[in-house]
Formats: structure tokens, sequence, C-alpha cells
């Protein structure tokens, strides 16, 4: 039996892998969390992790962000700001992200969810060398896709009319700008996916921290996580559980995308 088109995103229903080399993934990001710890407010623990990926990540830079401490409906009078380290590769293509509470790996050139856990695994050991985080409380992987140019005029091929919206409405003499849906799902001992889909007008997005397009587009973004306050802070359970959502991540793309959109972007159908 070849692909076909899942009828439910979290059923049990066998399906068949389908690589697409020109996958309109734009990000592939995963991001691990943990209560905050003396030893990285040190400027110098810091330095030992850059220098413990600098054969991988030759390029570093740090900046403090401001934090905006919310309650009440208003913004707290004293803000917190933290320290911000960044690792980018040779290439440029994959960033590395430490603060004191958080560590993330993102790349604009992923070949797939066995290399790139295997990425995140190294990243977690090094980490684990230096500062010893006894336990993560969120594991994100996510994945973010971006269509734009002519296959606009194509999305009713592409994807399922439940993830369209008014993306496929005919609405007269009025053209849709901007329309962003927001679903969040829980799935049970601490793991859900939340996801984002729409269009979006020129110059204009969804997410700060993903760049901007002078032009139309219509993105599809997928985060799958876990949440637990007591996450194993073994690389290697971390790596499986990497893996894991990604392939919840992956299942659900496979339903909200028809066999069209899969031969679009490379997939032998």
């Amino acid at each position: 039996m070849g692909p076909r088109q899942l009828s439910q995103p979290f059923g049990d229903e066998p399906y068949d892998e389908v690589d697409l080399p020109r996958a309109p993934l734009v990000r592939v990001l995963s991001q691990l969390r943990f209560e905050r710890m003396s030893v990285l407010d040190s400027p110098s623990t810091a330095g030992e992790f850059t220098a413990a990926l600098s054969d991988i990540y030759p390029y570093s830079d740090s900046s403090t962000e401001l934090n905006l401490l919310l309650g009440g409906g208003q913004v707290a009078s004293q803000p917190t700001s933290q320290t911000v380290w960044r690792l980018r590769s040779a290439d440029k293509t994959r960033t590395v992200t430490l603060t004191n509470g958080a560590i993330s790996l993102e790349t604009s050139t992923y070949s797939g969810r066995s290399d790139f856990c295997k990425e995140l695994l190294s990243v977690v050991e090094v980490l684990q060398g230096i500062v010893k985080v006894p336990s993560f409380n969120r594991i994100g992987v996510r994945y973010t896709n971006r269509i734009t140019g002519d296959l606009l005029h194509r999305l009713s091929d592409l994807l399922r009319a439940e993830i369209l919206g008014l993306s496929s409405v005919s609405l007269g003499n009025a053209q849709l700008q901007h329309a962003v849906s927001q679903v969040s799902f829980i799935l049970g001992s601490g793991r859900g996916l939340v996801g984002q889909w729409g269009q979006l007008s020129e110059n204009s997005g969804f997410d700060p921290g993903l760049p901007v397009v002078p032009e139309r587009s219509y993105v599809l973004d997928l985060d799958a996580y876990l949440q637990s306050d007591a996450i194993s802070p073994l690389p290697a359970s971390i790596e499986a559980e990497a893996r894991a959502l990604a392939e919840r991540a992956y299942r659900f793309l496979r339903w909200a995308v028809t066999l069209d959109f899969l031969r679009e972007f490379g997939g032998e159908v």
C-alpha cells in the first residue's frame, strides 16, 4: 500500500514516511526548559559551554533580553533581564541558544528527524557535562512551514479544508489579508501539540523569532511538546523523547496535507 491521506491527526493508523526533498520548512526548533540554576549566573560557565561546542558552532555572541513581568493586567514596574548566548554553525544555518532556564537547537536546513535529534543529543551531552541540569520541565519540537508564490492559488489542492478555513472561501470583491488560527491539543501525560496556520499579508508575521517575507504567504506551524516537573535529564532519554515528538508533529502534518502536497514538494507518491 502506498502513501495515503490519514483520517485522524492523532490516530494509530499506520502510514508510510514520505521524504520531501523540497519541503517548505523554514525552521525546525527544539527547546528544553529547566529551573534557573545559580551556576548559569556565572559568565564563565557559559564560556565553558561555548568553548566546548566551538568546533561545530564557531560563531558566538551574547545579548541581554528584557522580560516584562505581567500581572493583574498590567506590566510590572520592575522588569527583569537575562543574558542570551547564541552559537552558530560555520554556514550559519544552525543555532544553539542558551539562557538560564532554557536551551534550544534551531536549523533552517533540516535533513530529517534522525540527524536533528542526534545533534540535539550532542548539545545536551555537552550541557550536562558542564551544568548537570537535574531535570527538565518542558521539551518541544516545532516545525514551521511557509508556502509562497503561485502555490497560494492552489492551497485547496494542497491542504485539507479543515486547515484552510477562510483561505478557501470565495469572498467576492474582498481580499483576505490576514487570518491565522491557533489550536491546542492535550494528549495526556503532559503531552500536547499547539498548531498555528493561516494566511499572512506582505511583511507580516505571527512569531517575532521568524523573519517576515515581502510577499503574501501561508504558514503551517506545529509544536509538539511534553511538559512535566520531572523529565529525565539523561541525554539519551531527551533524544528519544524529541524523536517521539517529531513523529507526532509529522503525523499531524500528514493528516493536514494532501497527496498533491507530497508530490509538489518532491515526495514519491
